[in-house]
């Protein structure tokens, strides 16, 4: 790495990967990257804000710098208005570069952005020679590549923007790649912090500004750079050192999530996942009940609009499920693990199933058992079903949903997962979970909780600890989810690519970029591959299953009943027919033979 000082202005740095000015004052940092024709101009600093106060800068001190084996760290100290003292750190290596901030002082944090500064009641920014900004986590709308002046987020919940559309997969990792779409050059920029510290609800490309230039919405969207929001629920006193944004570089789309997860990896920010024990049972062919029971419900509808009738949760019956189980074996499709799906219990919160629907659970299961079929039950994370307030996370005095880092609550949680998987008088010796729901980690404004823990860590507390009871009360059981975070590999023995809603006529583009951002971030975990049919308008059975086989572990949603159902199309209601049972039938024999299953 070569490293010039630049007369009377700053340093140049010329690095493997790319060629960085950094200037004195406010004047704006310039990167190059090598072989590209790409360059980004920012003001090399950031704003940590407090909830109503703006870290407004008033005056920089010159670039110190510090060299190190294979790194050049440069500080700075800011005058800021709102915090005591403040300094900027930037540490250049050859093949990355990374920002945080140090503050002290007292507030609520409202969001950190980098590269987005506040200074003397002039607002700057980020920009550069690039049109496209790649969002690594999977969305509802299948949207991948959005246009600098759009705004979004990766969530560790759920975002309902329509920006975004909707987050497909749970706690995914805070990282987004930038490019011009002529070359094969990315800029990628990540969050990272050690662990312990992930707190923060999302990660934010092109925050809102804090000091508008014009009333005008379309020039406001013109700032450009990162946020990492916090909302309020991040709390200093003293001494705060910011996660650090990771800027990284890498030559495909596709390499965007694993340089980021290798730089984490290297630096000791995320756990790389390892490989362990997998039960070979658990690679056994799947039938869910939900699809059966979406389509019962509306099986008298010739679309979506205006449906009042029942919902797919009154179809979970013990009668109906045998129905739809006998129709898969006696087509010679007889699944070896059985998802009992919602709602088959009275309460969320308890292990006590609904007598209306199952009058004897536990000798249901056991009935299952004997037959060959291993039965998982779902539940749904972060319910407020039948939550007291002093069990319960709040927002503004309301119940939001039980609080795991309540010991009243944990209690519960942890005699209800025991229950689930005990074979004892008052267990229902189940073997395993669908764990649902983690979409609805609670984040966001007005929030409390008993340790004021929130972000990625609250969703590991509540996985640690089901994870953990879990198999201390069946070895062999096992934990499916749909989290997509090598921060959370060691929580999870399956993934599922999850709900299928999406813009396109099937499921086959979704299905392979899901299980794409689960190969680099869950890499040792295996995947359920979750249920096609009835999310695909098109009859492309042979297609699904085919690209099932390939991803993961074959697995149906439908047992008799079909409605395939896309949003502004007609909906197809029919039942399934023998060739169709063919293909299944074929895909789980293949399964079985390659995994030496019966």
């Amino acid at each position: 790495m070569k490293l010039e000082k630049i007369a009377n202005a700053g340093y140049h740095i010329g690095a493997k990967k790319y060629k960085l000015d950094l200037y004195e004052g406010i004047e704006a940092a310039r990167l190059y990257l090598r072989d590209s024709q790409q360059e980004y101009w920012f003001t090399p600093s950031g704003g940590v804000n407090c909830v109503k106060r703006c870290d407004e800068l008033a005056a920089f001190e010159k670039w110190q710098k510090q060299e190190e084996k294979g790194a050049v760290i440069f500080t700075r100290l800011e005058k800021s208005v709102i915090w005591k003292q403040k300094k900027t750190t930037i540490i250049c290596r050859d093949d990355t570069i990374e920002i945080f901030m140090t503050v002290e002082g007292t507030g609520n944090i409202e969001d950190v952005r980098f590269f987005r500064s506040c200074v003397n009641k002039v607002e700057y920014g980020f920009a550069g020679e690039f049109d496209e900004v790649i969002n690594t986590a999977p969305n509802f709308h299948s949207k991948i590549f959005y246009h600098p002046v759009e705004s979004f987020t990766t969530s560790f919940a759920q975002d309902l923007s329509p920006a975004v559309g909707g987050q497909a997969l749970a706690s995914c990792c805070s990282c987004i790649g930038l490019r011009d779409r002529t070359e094969r050059k990315y800029l990628v920029a990540g969050a990272a912090a050690l662990p312990g510290e992930y707190t923060w609800d999302s990660f934010r490309w092109n925050p809102m500004p804090l000091m508008p230039p014009t009333g005008y919405i379309g020039d406001q969207m013109k700032a450009g750079g990162f946020a990492i929001e916090y909302a309020g629920k991040k709390s200093v006193s003293g001494v705060w050192e910011t996660p650090r944004l990771i800027l990284s570089f890498c030559g495909s789309c596709d390499d965007i999530l694993p340089s980021y997860l290798n730089v984490c990896y290297e630096r000791k920010y995320l756990p790389k996942p390892h490989r362990r024990r997998i039960q070979n049972w658990w690679r056994s062919p799947i039938y869910c009940t939900w699809h059966d029971q979406g389509a019962a419900a509306m099986m008298d509808k010739s679309n979506y609009i205006g449906h009042n009738g029942p919902h797919a949760r009154d179809f979970c019956t013990e009668e109906l499920v045998e129905e739809w189980l006998a129709e898969l074996i006696n087509h010679d499709c007889k699944p070896g693990i059985l998802i009992l799906d919602d709602k088959w219990q009275l309460n969320l919160n308890d292990a006590d199933a609904d007598p209306e629907k199952f009058p004897d659970m536990r000798g249901w299961i056991e009935r299952c058992h004997q037959r060959g079929i291993k039965v998982f039950l779902w539940t749904a994370a972060w319910n407020n079903d039948n939550i007291p307030l002093d069990e319960a996370i709040t927002r503004d005095g309301k119940v939001v949903c039980g609080d795991i880092t309540n010991p009243k609550y944990e209690a519960r949680f942890r005699e209800m997962v025991r229950r689930y998987f005990s074979d004892a008088e008052d267990g229902l010796n189940a073997d395993g979970v669908k764990m649902d729901g983690l979409l609805g980690l609670p984040m966001g404004p007005g929030l409390k909780n008993q340790e004021n823990l929130w972000g990625l860590e609250l969703q590991k507390r509540y996985l640690d600890i089901l994870y953990e009871v879990a198999h201390q009360t069946k070895k062999d059981v096992c934990v499916s989810t749909f989290v997509a975070n090598p921060y959370l590999a060691d929580t999870s023995d399956m993934v599922r690519l999850a709900d299928m809603y999406h813009g396109r006529l099937t499921t086959r583009r979704a299905m392979k970029q899901r299980a794409e951002v689960y190969s680099y971030t869950m890499p040792h975990t295996l995947i359920d591959t979750d249920g096609q049919f009835n999310l695909s308008a098109m009859d492309h059975v042979s297609e699904l299953m085919a690209d099932q086989m390939k991803l993961g572990i074959p697995t149906v949603y439908n047992g008799k009943l079909l409605r395939q159902n896309r949003f502004f199309m007609p909906a197809v209601y029919r039942e399934l027919n023998e060739e169709d049972y063919a293909i299944i039938s074929r895909a789980f024999k293949i399964q079985r033979k390659n995994n030496g299953l019966k």
